[in-house]
């Protein structure tokens, strides 16, 4: 005789703590209504509109910038969705920088880049002057990039599919951020969310 399979309440309740506390692992990085826990640096302007983060240039002080979290993280991964306009402004998020952006993150800490151009140095995922990415076009409108950092070791994924790989000691903690890098273009970041790893 066909019928619902029952699951004894122990086994049901095991399983649904299991799922609140691995989802509980994540955190999220932005609140959607205000930049609380994050810092510009450089000259970028950077608001909050329809819980996204927007960033440009500010017209009355040219120039790029960061966005800094106030927070720093040593081994995680990070997960955010990004577009820009045009398609293929140049931005990049920043991870492990010790100095808050107050010098280029690309250097001091890294910089994994975005920036749609097939014949790019560093094309979208690179590890800015560490590891040129694998070129993947960006989708029209919103991408994901998830980075994992465990020790040395980076891992990049763009929309699922990795595009770099590396071992680097350069920086092994820092804060995580976002980049303004050309006038006349426009950046957006959601759904920023982390989880630290043991």
């Amino acid at each position: 005789m066909g019928g619902a399979v029952r699951i004894p309440v122990r086994f049901a309740v095991i399983f649904f703590l299991a799922l609140v506390s691995l989802e509980a692992q994540w955190v999220s990085l932005f609140n959607g209504k205000d930049l609380s826990g994050w810092k510009p640096a450089g000259n970028a302007a950077w608001k909050v509109e329809s819980g996204v983060i927007v960033g440009q240039w500010d017209p009355a002080k040219p120039g790029g910038g960061w966005l800094m979290s106030e927070r720093e993280f040593s081994d995680f991964v990070l997960q955010v969705e990004f577009r820009g306009e045009p398609k293929h402004a140049n931005s990049g998020v920043a991870i492990r920088d010790p100095l808050h952006g107050a010098k280029d993150p690309a250097y001091s800490g890294y910089e994994i880049q975005i920036l749609d151009i097939p014949d790019a140095k560093m094309p979208t995922g690179s590890v800015y002057n560490v590891q040129k990415a694998k070129y993947v076009p960006l989708k029209d409108g919103w991408n994901s990039m998830e980075i994992t950092a465990r020790g040395t070791h980076i891992v990049v994924l763009l929309n699922g599919e990795k595009v770099a790989e590396t071992d680097d000691d350069r920086s092994l903690q820092g804060s995580v951020g976002f980049q303004s890098h050309s006038q006349g273009e426009v950046i957006y970041f959601r759904n920023i969310r982390i989880q630290k790893l043991k």
